[in-house]
């Protein structure tokens, strides 16, 4: 099986995943106002989108490559990808004493979700133009 190209660098995977990190761990802080581990729920969903944002696109790849041409191999990616990291984040979350765990990750999640399924759907849009390019 070929390996999918990405498109995008090591340079916009590091800017991208710093941007997550001082998003994500900002919106951490503030919806956890008022509580004891609000800086420790920051910096643990900082880092775990950092983390995330560095791993999305591959993962998404990964299991694109696997599936069989279909309307689930655009959506299934998705849902897999934000599942495994749903849970890390809520491990996580536990772990640091988070005490919003669904206001601190639902909105990285839903974001990840929607940038998932765009990843498919460029991924879906670049098989289709191989497929031409070998007829």
């Amino acid at each position: 099986m070929k390996k999918q190209n990405t498109g995008v660098g090591l340079g916009f995977n590091i800017i991208s995943a710093l941007l997550a990190f001082m998003l994500w761990g900002s919106w951490a802080y503030y919806v956890n106002a008022g509580a004891e581990t609000r800086l420790i729920s920051a910096l643990t969903q900082g880092f775990a989108s950092f983390c995330i944002t560095l791993v999305l696109v591959r993962m998404v790849t990964y299991i694109f490559n696997r599936l069989p041409p279909s309307p689930l191999r655009v959506v299934l990616p998705a849902l897999l990808s934000v599942s495994v990291t749903g849970c890390a984040l809520i491990l996580a979350h536990t772990l640091a004493r988070t005490s919003n765990i669904v206001y601190t990750i639902a909105p990285a999640l839903t974001v990840a979700f929607i940038f998932c399924v765009f990843t498919a759907l460029k991924l879906q849009k670049l098989a289709a133009h191989e497929k031409d390019d070998h007829v």
